[in-house]
């Protein structure tokens, strides 16, 4: 029986594995000289006094203080900054605008979309990278303008035929996490 902690669970576990797979990737660009990419960790407040614990380790209360803006920033070789937001969706449409927290007349940006928008608008390039494989639509780049363009004609989700009647420069197929084109 599905119940939905198992389904949180494997939503929680098919996130981590696309975000183990970005990294390798940005690895091998950090590697090759095209980019410099990093995790950006979720803030955490620390709730009491660090100690050692039972093997030895530090250790200390501590909760999640906030929800990270993106998951990875850097810079790819030239100088330009870029955002990266990693997603996964298992359904036939991606709800974007839940997902990312994007900005309505009754809500505020989140601190994906805010983030997001932010760099696009200083020259940076801001993209979601969504691994929408589980549902049989493939990996995808999506410049943030896009979603923001989608969201002004009045859509909170997109399939798979919307995304690829976007423009190329700013959607496209991708192959696993190769996000950077050749």
């Amino acid at each position: 029986m599905t119940t939905a902690a198992s389904r949180g669970a494997a939503s929680k576990s098919r996130g981590d594995q696309w975000e183990e797979a970005l990294i390798a990737y940005h690895d091998l660009l950090a590697r090759a000289g095209k980019a410099h990419i990093q995790r950006v960790p979720t803030p955490v407040t620390v709730l009491g006094a660090v100690k050692p614990d039972a093997r030895g380790r530090r250790s200390f209360p501590a909760c999640f203080g906030a929800r990270a803006g993106v998951d990875f920033v850097g810079v790819l070789a030239g100088g330009r900054a870029c955002y990266l937001e990693a997603k996964t969706c298992s359904m036939e449409r991606w709800e974007f605008a839940a997902a990312l927290v994007a900005p309505t007349a009754s809500r505020v940006a989140g601190p994906e979309w805010e983030s997001l928008t932010r760099c696009r608008a200083l020259g940076g390039l801001a993209l979601v990278l969504l691994d929408w494989s589980s549902a049989g639509a493939g990996f995808w780049a999506v410049d943030v303008l896009a979603l923001e363009i989608l969201r002004d004609r009045g859509a909170a989700s997109v399939g798979q035929t919307t995304l690829a009647g976007l423009p190329s420069t700013l959607v496209r197929p991708i192959q696993g996490a190769r996000w950077l084109p050749e």
